[in-house]
């Protein structure tokens, strides 16, 4: 009997990989699918506040197949679709989406992608279906799919950039700070001389997908940048660093330099004059709260709902900055069963939570904090309701946010790590102004009432203070 998922927060390998598509400056996304696929992908997305980017909803070219392309295939309405988005639409390169009813159809892709590349235009595939993966999935495998055939649309000799890395595993969308993150990647690579091929972004595109054979690295910031790092290893020799989450101190940037110094020259006083700034940022603004993490006790029990780099990053934050327990972490993009990478975190994941769930359930989600008894909840808008209703703090940092503006804003390096803190800080602080206020707003209407008088009393005293700890009581449950 197959299990019904109560508002899963990610959509298919199809959805994933349009969004990731949309968001590679001069590509443009063709969708061979229904009319409703790339509608809903951006019905789902259009609330959440990243913006939409330049094809997306319905602005997204797309086949728009039919029951008769279903029946008789719809390998020449695609051929129809490419050749008039060629004409009407401009771009440095095309990439045809693949759907459930294309692949269940069996159209064949593969022949209109090469019978348009013979006549001339950038033009490349990807098979995913969505009911192959999720999100994250069709992330990954778009991102291969076109480095596996870019080659053969975009000529380029091979020549070794002894400054440019690669970036894999930042999954736009799906981590609601990407772009932000993004650049403050590329900003620490430039603080010590180097170029980050970023792909996606304000500066990345698809010169930067023909230039990835030419990285001198590749750093993979989560498992869902494995794939592409590990095509351009066999490929081109392009050798890649894995790393179970994106930098938040100055000792992971420092970790995060010294490794990719292993396969570039770095500067040695530019890196030392570099990490020497960001360490004096840091312990200028991290120093500056300790009275807070005191007197609003903010070491609380905490549980992280979000992708698996999202729990590894903010659980070691909150232990290491404000002595939290992290009393569960529900890992809402990892698979149960993950046969295609070798990255592995149980260990970390361990040692950072007391209970580690995989589920993007919200039914699921829900029993998981309520039997928690977490005092704070890092998740998404989707847990506001659960956290509301138990009063619990909760801190939106993971998919989706709908009810913030989210731009370039960075939770990653020094910089993200501050803005981390004073959200953090600033929801404690009206968590604590808000309980103030109903006491008071309780008291007074006690004061206006005849009983008031009564509580003047010894025996008035004694029922006015259990009043007050039934109310507190009532209000941290």
């Amino acid at each position: 009997m197959s299990n019904v998922i109560k508002n899963p927060r990610n959509g298919c390998a199809l959805h994933g990989a349009l969004q990731t598509v949309q968001e590679i400056d001069g590509a443009v996304p063709v969708v061979h699918a229904n009319a409703g696929c790339g509608v809903i992908n951006y019905l789902a997305n259009k609330t959440v506040g990243n913006g939409v980017s330049r094809y997306s909803g319905f602005a997204t070219p797309g086949t728009a197949v039919q029951e008769r392309h279903v029946i008789f295939g719809g390998a020449s309405r695609l051929r129809e679709q490419i050749k008039n988005t060629i004409k009407v639409v401009n771009g440095d390169l095309y990439v045809i989406l693949n759907s459930c009813e294309s692949a269940m159809v069996g159209d064949d892709v593969d022949a209109m992608t090469r019978e348009i590349v013979e006549q001339g235009a950038p033009v490349v595939d990807t098979l995913i279906a969505g009911f192959n993966g999720g999100s994250h999935f069709g992330y990954e495998h778009v991102i291969y799919d076109i480095l596996k055939s870019i080659d053969g649309v975009k000529k380029n000799e091979q020549n070794t950039d002894e400054k440019l890395i690669n970036i894999f595993g930042i999954v736009p969308d799906k981590d609601p700070y990407w772009q932000g993150n993004l650049e403050e990647i590329r900003r620490i690579f430039e603080g010590v001389g180097l170029k980050a091929n970023l792909i996606f972004g304000v500066y990345g595109g698809v010169e930067d997908l023909v230039n990835a054979k030419n990285a001198v690295a590749s750093v993979v910031f989560s498992r869902w940048g494995e794939l592409p790092a590990k095509l351009l290893k066999e490929r081109f020799d392009v050798p890649y660093i894995s790393f179970s989450s994106l930098p938040s101190f100055v000792s992971d940037e420092r970790e995060l330099i010294e490794k990719v110094s292993e396969y570039t020259k770095i500067d040695s006083d530019a890196k030392e004059n570099f990490l020497e700034r960001e360490e004096r940022y840091e312990k200028n603004y991290l120093s500056r709260i300790r009275d807070d993490i005191i007197e609003y006790d903010l070491g609380k029990r905490t549980l992280i709902v979000g992708d698996e780099e999202q729990v590894i990053r903010y659980g070691k934050f909150f232990r290491q900055v404000f002595g939290a327990r992290i009393v569960g972490a529900v890992l809402t993009d990892a698979l149960k069963k993950d046969e295609e990478h070798k990255t592995d975190n149980s260990e970390i994941l361990e040692a950072i939570a007391e209970k580690i769930y995989i589920t993007s359930d919200e039914k699921d989600i829900e029993d998981i904090i309520k039997r928690s008894g977490a005092e704070v909840v890092i998740g998404s808008s989707l847990e506001k309701k659960i956290t509301e209703s138990n009063n619990v703090s909760l801190l939106e940092f993971s998919y989706p946010i709908y009810h913030r503006a989210i731009l370039n804003q960075t939770t990653v390096g020094v910089r993200g790590a501050v803005e981390f803190v004073s959200d953090y800080i600033t929801t404690v602080k009206q968590a604590e102004k808000e309980k103030s206020e109903v006491l008071h707003e309780y008291l007074k209407q006690l004061k206006n009432q005849n009983i008031w008088q009564g509580h003047s009393s010894k025996k008035g005293q004694v029922k006015q203070i259990n009043l007050v700890s039934e109310l507190v009581s009532r209000e941290s449950i």
